[in-house]
């Protein structure tokens, strides 16, 4: 061979690199997936267990208030919502409620056209006796208190009598001869006295 000739190059063999026959080879394999049942029944719920042990859990509505957390609260909910509802139902009223021989009397004034008009409802009791007579009712002004060296008006004074029945339940309306928007109502019969303060409703 002369020394001017250079050998031809020979042609390398493609050779299949290992990370792509890896690749394949994962490609052409399943995922397999490992359960454990027991694992799975001690994160399970106790009626789920006691169902799998062949002794299920009867339903009962203590079981059932109490199953969740969601379950405990919305509980929770009810009963201070029934709570409060009956605290209301008890002492409202109470500022214009009061009882006199026995009879429940509740007290209103409202303005009616210009007019202030005050209410009485008498209830008597279911049971027990009760004051069956002539009831005198005082209403005035409630006077804002003098300042220093001024005179103090005399409170206006109006006198009503009213006379409660025999019957279960009476309501009286009275109209008052002046205006105003908080009042003082004094009512008492031949042995018993009481008052309270009412303002007007809006």
């Amino acid at each position: 061979m002369a020394d001017d000739e250079k050998p031809s190059p020979e042609t390398p063999v493609p050779k299949e690199s290992v990370t792509t026959a890896r690749i394949h080879d994962s490609a052409n394999t399943d995922t397999v997936y490992y359960y454990s049942r027991e694992r799975r029944l001690d994160r399970a719920s106790p009626s789920v267990q006691a169902m799998n042990d062949g002794k299920p859990i009867r339903p009962s509505l203590s079981r059932t208030l109490f199953a969740t957390s969601g379950h405990k609260m919305i509980f929770a909910t009810i009963i201070f919502a029934l709570l409060a509802l009956a605290l209301a139902s008890r002492f409202a009223g109470r500022d214009n409620g009061v009882t006199l021989g026995g009879n429940t009397l509740e007290f209103s004034i409202a303005r009616e056209a210009g007019v202030l008009i005050l209410q009485l409802v008498k209830t008597m009791p279911k049971s027990g006796e009760a004051y069956i007579g002539p009831v005198e009712i005082n209403v005035s002004p409630v006077v804002p208190k003098a300042k220093e060296g001024d005179t103090q008006a005399a409170p206006r004074v109006f006198i009503d009598s009213i006379t409660f029945n025999a019957i279960e339940s009476e309501t009286y309306n009275t109209t008052l001869p002046f205006d105003g928007s908080d009042f003082i109502v004094v009512f008492k019969n031949s042995g018993e006295q009481k008052s309270l303060r009412l303002k007007v409703k809006s």
